[in-house]
């Protein structure tokens, strides 16, 4: 009876050590920001550390003076477009540790033909997908999502017409940051990043007091000046 006991506890006791462990793996540099998933999850503020993160790297990747979002993301998307993106010259040690982590997450990944992409089944995907505020980019995806024709290559494009407004926008930026970055990350080793410790950006300069879960479209420049694809949302053969 003592050693069933003595096994019980030792079990008990491995079992809480290994949570620890766990919740060492990663310094959490965001955790005071707002959250920006509309879904709750067993690791959402592991996602929401992602999201940031990932938004931290492309500032300072692309935008290092005047640190502001808008401008990073346009550029994300648009050296994507061109087949240039290279995640190890943007990437922050901080990432690929997040990345590491997320990798343990087997179900979240999908494999084919040796491309990494999210797994476009996994509840994440439903939940950032259907809470993207522009109602247009939505539908395509989702349409994609329907036929089983999804490709990261085939959201680009409609994704380009929304980089400007893509910071108010966390559902998207989070759909963003996992199917274009973080899966192409998963592999990284620290001696290949570029830029392993950037600096963080000012909560200021970052303009993140957003919330975005809220009901409201992104507010677009009165004189129209962001400039829309005329292609958009249309099938062209």
């Amino acid at each position: 009876m003592k050693q069933t006991t003595f096994k019980l506890f030792t079990l008990l006791l491995l079992v809480i050590v290994s949570s620890c462990d766990q919740t060492k793996k990663l310094d959490y540099k965001f955790a005071e920001n707002p959250k920006i998933l509309a879904c709750d999850f067993p690791n959402v503020d592991l996602y929401n550390e992602a999201i940031y993160s990932f938004e931290n790297d492309i500032i300072n990747t692309y935008d290092m003076r005047s640190k502001s979002g808008p401008k990073a993301y346009s550029s994300f998307i648009n050296v994507s477009m061109r087949g240039g993106l290279k995640v190890e010259d943007i990437a922050s040690e901080h990432s690929l540790k997040i990345a590491k982590l997320l990798k343990e997450e087997n179900d979240l990944w999908a494999t084919n033909n040796g491309e990494t992409t999210l797994n476009y089944s996994h509840p994440l995907t439903d939940c950032m997908v259907n809470n993207i505020k522009t109602t247009s980019l939505k539908q395509t995806i989702n349409a994609l999502l329907s036929t089983n024709s999804i490709r990261p290559n085939l959201i680009l494009a409609p994704l380009s017409s929304s980089a400007r407004v893509m910071q108010g926008d966390g559902s998207l930026k989070a759909y963003v940051a996992f199917d274009f970055f973080y899966a192409k990350l998963l592999d990284s080793k620290l001696e290949d990043l570029k830029n392993p410790n950037p600096q963080p950006i000012e909560e200021a300069k970052r303009d993140e007091k957003v919330d975005f879960n809220a009901g409201t479209k992104p507010t677009l420049p009165a004189d129209n000046s962001i400039e829309q694809d005329p292609h958009a949302g249309h099938n062209h053969q």
